[in-house]
């Protein structure tokens, strides 16, 4: 799906946290492209995919908090409180799964919207403050 495709456009400048927004969309575009068919096996393979999401995502904001702190950024608090929605709600999704209920359009249309609101919009306003700092 091109949606989950990097861009250039992306980078928030900083080549550490570019890395990590790289993979959060490689697993982004495995959880949108993964064809669950019912099965047990199925399911935990795709219960497999939210858990790495979960967890990247979970260190990625960790590095990113850190970074944002550092360099004084003003609007962290608000950084933090999207991520705290954002690993609530994927918390919902990975409970959703471990009962058997795949709602993969709903997820995907939750990972789009995260992408193009909190990644491509909240995160790119910290970009100012990076150059020159990470």
């Amino acid at each position: 799906m091109n949606s989950f495709d990097w861009k250039s456009s992306y980078s928030v400048g900083s080549k550490s946290l570019d890395i990590q927004h790289q993979k959060l969309l490689q697993i982004c575009k495995r959880a949108s492209e993964y064809k669950c068919d019912g099965s047990k096996g199925s399911i935990e393979a795709f219960h497999s995919i939210l858990n790495d999401l979960a967890f990247y995502a979970e260190k990625h904001f960790e590095t990113e908090e850190d970074v944002l702190r550092r360099v004084g950024y003003p609007l962290l608090k608000q950084q933090k409180q999207e991520h705290d929605e954002y690993s609530e709600k994927l918390v919902n999704f990975l409970c959703d799964a471990i009962a058997g209920t795949i709602d993969r359009d709903s997820l995907e249309d939750f990972l789009g919207k995260w992408w193009v609101g909190h990644i491509l919009e909240s995160d790119m306003q910290y970009a100012g403050y990076l150059q020159g700092s990470v």
